[in-house]
């Protein structure tokens, strides 16, 4: 059982009309292509249908959202872009919640019938690219079902701590720094009955507009002002390191404009950023790439799955761990910026946690 949730946009009162998600689809094309034609090639569409589309939602938002320049294609207008900038937005927020409401109904539901069936993995975890494409993967692979949910680096060693999930995906900075910070995670792990499986190096820095009202060129820049600045949760990994970072650098949050303005993934970080409601943020290298944004690396950290060490011999987290180590993940990884697999699958004791990289 495969269930998918989504959001749908509607336009209007009592009269309202479900925006057709087409017009994102052709909205995007047009702005990556510059072309009405091209767009409707890229999403399989006659130009007729798609310049009437988007003629249409113009007329019924109150203004065009494309225009067309004689000898320059076309392009989107303020409205158009705010409207595909918008959906960025909501989507990088709301798709980890609705994945997590999506696993727990499944599961639900694959309780509600009389077939036998293998429980799910369940796996809590700190947000991250490379942990969706590994859902993605197991999905297509079959055998297997993953209930994955993401849930802060804490929260999510906590309910492993608790019985309430298979494995706990979270976090941490390695060296000194990772040193500083292991006796928060260590409060929750269990070095005689656990063990960790690493999954993946990744960047996290901070993440740029193309052109902030001034320079950014390190984390004492963000007391400088005037800059707004997009945060991670509280209890997130990513918080944690951030908090580390500032109090090192000598930068206090209340001189941080924006400190208290939170996010819960890296997407929705990026998307804000992107879409000129925010400054600067902190969070994962791939985030800044996927919406084109620049990226300055503060710190390379770990990534890790935590379980008991009796499970290593389940045949559910024998098949994670070998698409781990497969050449199928380690490609998907290496195609997100700021990432490296190469240890990915092996298996670490819970002192390790601590080790310098």
């Amino acid at each position: 059982m495969d269930l998918h949730l989504d959001v749908r946009w509607r336009i209007g009162g009592s009269d309202a009309k479900d925006i057709e998600p087409m017009l994102f689809e052709l909205l995007e094309a047009i702005e990556q292509g510059g072309s009405i034609r091209i767009a409707a090639s890229r999403c399989r569409v006659s130009y007729r249908y798609a310049w009437g589309l988007v003629q249409e939602w113009g007329r019924l938002l109150g203004a065009p959202l494309c225009v067309l320049e004689r000898g320059r294609g076309a392009r989107l207008t303020a409205l158009g872009a705010g409207l595909l900038w918008g959906r960025r937005r909501v989507t990088a927020s709301l798709s980890p919640t609705l994945e997590g409401l999506a696993s727990n109904l499944c599961a639900e539901l694959r309780a509600a019938t009389a077939l036998p069936a293998d429980p799910p993995l369940r796996i809590f975890a700190s947000h991250g690219l490379a942990i969706a494409a590994l859902r993605d993967l197991m999905r297509a692979r079959g055998g297997v079902v993953l209930d994955l949910q993401f849930r802060g680096s804490l929260e999510s060693l906590r309910l492993l701590h608790a019985g309430r999930c298979d494995l706990a995906g979270f976090h941490i900075a390695g060296g000194p720094l990772g040193q500083r910070l292991a006796p928060r995670y260590q409060r929750w792990l269990r070095p005689e009955a656990q063990v960790l499986i690493h999954v993946v190096h990744r960047q996290q820095g901070l993440i740029t507009a193309q052109q902030p009202p001034r320079p950014i060129r390190s984390l004492c820049d963000l007391a400088a002002g005037p800059l707004r600045f997009v945060n991670r949760q509280a209890g997130s990994g990513t918080r944690l390191l951030f908090d580390a970072l500032i109090e090192e650098a000598g930068v206090r949050p209340e001189e941080i404009q924006g400190y208290d303005t939170e996010e819960f993934t890296h997407l929705a970080v990026g998307a804000l950023i992107a879409s000129g409601a925010a400054d600067c943020g902190f969070g994962i290298q791939a985030a800044a790439h996927q919406f084109g944004l620049p990226f300055l690396p503060m710190t390379r950290e770990r990534y890790y799955f935590a379980l008991a060490r009796d499970a290593l011999t389940s045949p559910a987290v024998a098949e994670l761990i070998a698409l781990l180590k497969s050449p199928l993940f380690r490609e998907h990884a290496a195609g997100l910026a700021g990432y490296d697999a190469r240890e990915s699958g092996s298996i670490l004791s819970v002192e390790s946690l601590v080790r310098a990289d």
